[in-house]
């Protein structure tokens, strides 16, 4: 009967040990723990809003880069045909190059096309001006950069020796319309190309 008893005790303790056991893993976590484990999510959660952040502009920036190149390719192949189809070129050239903000040429048909920027609305652009009118180049997305068209970077240099047909060279840099300053010297592109004349 002792016997009985006092493994009815050991059964007792055993059960007792196991009760609070469970109740002290019951019992959650404390507030030291609560903390780092905050405070490391919110680490975590930093470091990927920064990641997603840099991609996002990286991505933004590729696209505006993009955009910027299709325009000043574009108007620089225009350029350049109307250039190489040209009768002459009426502008001033000389032996050590002569360079402007325009160039005029003569066309076959005896018309003449001016190649210049023209400010339509706030946006510089580059444009060939006749007597049909005036058609734009590079897109209103973009800009020569410049308040104005005189500040702009559109620049044509004619170069004109003996027995060679006319050459001018073409350069202006291109960038998202709405950039100060100093952002568009760092986020525009630039474009240059030479191209001659045809003997007619």
């Amino acid at each position: 009967m002792r016997v009985k008893s006092q493994k009815s005790k050991v059964k007792s303790v055993a059960s007792l040990s196991l009760v609070t056991c469970h109740l002290s893993l019951a019992r959650g976590f404390t507030l030291l723990e609560i903390i780092i484990a905050t405070s490391i999510v919110a680490v975590i959660g930093v470091i990927i809003s920064q990641a997603l952040s840099a991609t996002t502009k990286s991505n933004t920036k590729v696209e505006i880069l993009k955009e910027v190149k299709q325009n000043g390719d574009f108007a620089l192949s225009i350029m350049e045909r109307m250039i190489r189809n040209a009768k002459a070129i009426t502008s001033t050239c000389s032996d050590t190059g002569s360079a402007g903000p325009s160039v005029t040429l003569k066309n076959v048909d005896g018309g003449s096309t001016t190649l210049t920027c023209q400010l339509d609305g706030a946006i510089s652009r580059i444009a060939s001006v006749s007597a049909a009118g005036t058609d734009y180049l590079s897109g209103t997305s973009v800009t020569l950069g410049g308040a104005d068209c005189s500040s702009a970077s559109l620049l044509f240099t004619c170069t004109s020796l003996a027995g060679v047909a006319n050459t001018i060279a073409i350069g202006f840099r291109l960038g998202q319309k709405g950039m100060s300053p100093s952002i568009f010297d760092v986020a525009s592109q630039s474009f240059q190309t030479s191209v001659s004349i045809r003997n007619h």
